[in-house]
């Protein structure tokens, strides 16, 4: 193969690998943002997942413009065999077996002449004088056969790879909301921007300054089983801006905390959800600097 090959044949590995890793990388990103019960670490792995998908649709296309161009640059069909041409002048003289050549014998005109057969007999005037020539033991040696030229050999032509269709997915039936547990109880819901060691809110309120950067929900829970399914979903200004779903692994009664960062003054929003059933939900509300966590740090919320 020429050195251009050999550059394509290199980028188009290179091109693969990198794809293959950048997949690997988005799945497990994205393995992680659904396992993961908190906000921020869910958006991180979200985007990592998204920026490797795009690098691997990036270095997919790179390999498939590389292998195209490997392809077109003839390495794999082979070279047309040019047509041979036949030949233009017959061969009057044949060669001994000694390496002299024989002088054609001269056909005396209107002589009979047998053939070597001894069947038939043909008439030099209606036979064309043939450069037949003689061998040392007095044969008659017959003109060489015109070589046929053989045709070309057909290239090869890749055969259409046939285009699968497409199989429409069959309809999904919608399933009805699972009901939490008897006796699961979550809830109330306190808003602080910290929090102690014990899961406990300190100063809990539900005014904050947009310059806060993060409010946790702290809440009690009771009757919680491990592998039920719980959610979170959190509002702003009646608008769902961030969700979380993962399956309950902390026991049965204790108290437990999510958080969120703040995307701008107005209304919050909180639910709690075990499997589809709505268990208890709750309000704050952003306002400016001079409210709770702000620099001045006011001791006493505003009121709405």
């Amino acid at each position: 193969m020429s050195l251009l090959s050999w550059l394509l044949v290199t980028l188009a590995g290179l091109s693969l690998a990198t794809m293959v890793v950048s997949l690997t990388i988005a799945t497990r990103s994205a393995r992680e943002a659904r396992s993961t019960i908190f906000p921020i670490v869910r958006e991180e792995e979200t985007v990592r997942a998204r920026r490797a998908r795009i690098v691997s649709s990036v270095t997919g296309v790179i390999a498939a413009i590389m292998a195209g161009a490997f392809f077109l640059s003839g390495q794999v069909l082979p070279p047309p065999v040019a047509p041979q041409q036949a030949p233009t002048e017959a061969v009057l003289a044949a060669e001994s077996p000694a390496g002299e050549v024989a002088a054609p014998t001269e056909m005396p005109s209107q002589q009979a002449t047998e053939s070597p057969a001894g069947g038939e007999v043909v008439s030099a005037a209606d036979q064309t004088p043939s450069p037949t020539a003689e061998s040392p033991a007095g044969e008659a040696l017959s003109p060489p056969a015109t070589p046929t030229p053989s045709p070309p050999s057909p290239a090869i032509t890749p055969s259409a790879t046939p285009t699968p269709t497409p199989v429409p997915p069959s309809p999904t039936p919608a399933g009805t909301p699972v009901p939490a547990p008897p006796g699961v109880k979550i809830g109330p819901i306190a808003f602080a921007t910290q929090i102690t060691d014990r899961r406990e809110p300190i100063s809990p309120t539900t005014i904050f300054s947009d310059t806060v950067n993060r409010v946790y929900a702290v809440f009690p829970y009771n009757g919680m089983r491990n592998g039920l399914t719980w959610t979170q979903v959190w509002y702003f200004n009646g608008v769902e801006f961030n969700r979380g779903q993962g399956t309950w692994e902390w026991g049965s009664t204790d108290r437990s905390y999510v958080f969120t960062q703040l995307v701008g003054a107005g209304e919050y929003r909180l639910e709690l959800y075990v499997n589809d059933e709505l268990l208890t939900s709750a309000e704050f509300t952003v306002q400016g600097p001079v409210a709770v966590g702000g620099p001045e740090g006011t001791p006493t919320p505003e009121s709405p």
